[in-house]
């Protein structure tokens, strides 16, 4: 297999990468019919800023075994098709990746396809520069040596796993050879409630491993656990989103609709701009009040050369406003007690090199 170095940039604070889950939401009727909506949801992602858009493909007999049964999240929703047939419905055609993949050049948006095997993987492998591994198949020995011979960077999602799991994830793609990677904090509950999203996970793995992290989010609140997370140090949010949350199929009631997940990604660039670069120094847009407003050491009286500083008789730690400027007030008692070199008027600031 032809080696490819591919730089998708997953640790970015100045750009979080925002991926647009449109998952089988596409699925509508016929080839053609589904082949509109597919491209209707990546000309709604690109509309709404996104980085990446990402379907799934996967083929029915290599996720479930025969007769797996109902999903009780599913049939809660009034869904009560076996997961065979569920999945089975929502396989994405092989042929119909290359448009798809095509369609998100044309619009400068990123495509994406999550694999569920190895023979999925190798026919989105033609199509994307980085592969998302979801949080079921983070133990899929198989698929992860594939991703991993790919040399492209591979997300992988951690929803209900342990860090035993993830550890061995990790490892094993280390083991590969593969070089950049990224864990996405998940809640395997569709939808989470805001209160099971566990989002102090984030910066616990970024410390554990030394790697991007995210949130791929299930929660149905476009703003709470985006914003929360980058706060927290994600750089990457992935989430789910539909036309309409009445249509038919697995993937719509958890979904964002489009209103939504532009107002999102609106809320993740504003927040992605106050992260800055993390070190702490006085800013340019400060210096204006700080020089106004840092508290100095200022005379309250007239000082005649020769005068002794006391401090509460004749200087204070006062803010100088427009007044020149005294010593910072930490200095206070290297100058308090000493004699002054020379008159300063009232208000005036008393500097080091003043006083004897």
């Amino acid at each position: 297999m032809k080696t490819v170095s591919y730089k998708i940039e997953l640790d970015n604070p100045n750009h979080i990468f925002v991926i647009a889950e449109a998952g089988s939401n596409w699925k509508i009727g016929s080839f053609n019919k589904n082949l509109r909506q597919a491209k209707k949801l990546i000309d709604i992602a690109k509309e709404c800023g996104v980085d990446a858009v990402k379907f799934q493909t996967f083929r029915t007999g290599s996720v479930y075994v025969p007769h797996a049964g109902n999903s009780n999240y599913l049939t809660s929703y009034g869904i009560r098709k076996s997961i065979n047939k569920i999945f089975e419905n929502a396989e994405m055609p092989y042929d119909m990746l290359e448009e798809l993949a095509e369609y998100c050049k044309k619009k400068n948006i990123e495509f994406m396809s999550t694999a569920f095997s190895v023979a999925d993987a190798r026919e989105v492998n033609k199509y994307v520069k980085i592969h998302k591994v979801a949080s079921y198949e983070i133990n899929h020995i198989r698929l992860l040596e594939y991703l991993a011979k790919t040399k492209k960077p591979v997300i992988l999602s951690t929803g209900a796993s342990n860090y035993e799991e993830i550890d061995f994830a990790v490892n094993f793609l280390k083991r590969h050879g593969v070089k950049e990677y990224a864990l996405l904090q998940c809640t395997a509950k569709y939808p989470t409630p805001l209160e099971s999203l566990n989002l102090l996970a984030i910066p616990e793995m970024k410390k554990r491993y030394n790697i991007p992290v995210g949130l791929s989010d299930h929660s149905l609140d476009p703003i709470i656990g985006p914003l929360t997370a980058i706060g927290l140090g994600a750089r990457i949010i992935e989430k789910h989103f539909t036309l309409n949350r009445n249509l038919s199929g697995p993937d719509h009631k958890f979904a964002l609709i489009p209103i939504e997940l532009k107002k999102m990604v609106q809320s993740i660039r504003m927040a992605e701009k106050t992260l800055g670069d993390g070190k702490k120094r006085v800013l340019s847009v400060e210096k204006n009040l700080r020089n106004f407003a840092m508290r100095r050491i200022q005379t309250t009286s007239d000082i005649k050369r020769g005068e002794r500083f006391v401090e509460g008789k004749n200087i204070a730690i006062l803010r100088p406003g427009k007044r020149k400027k005294g010593a910072d007030a930490r200095f206070l008692s290297i100058i308090n007690g000493k004699k002054s070199k020379k008159s300063i008027k009232i208000g005036d600031g008393v500097r080091l090199q003043d006083s004897i």
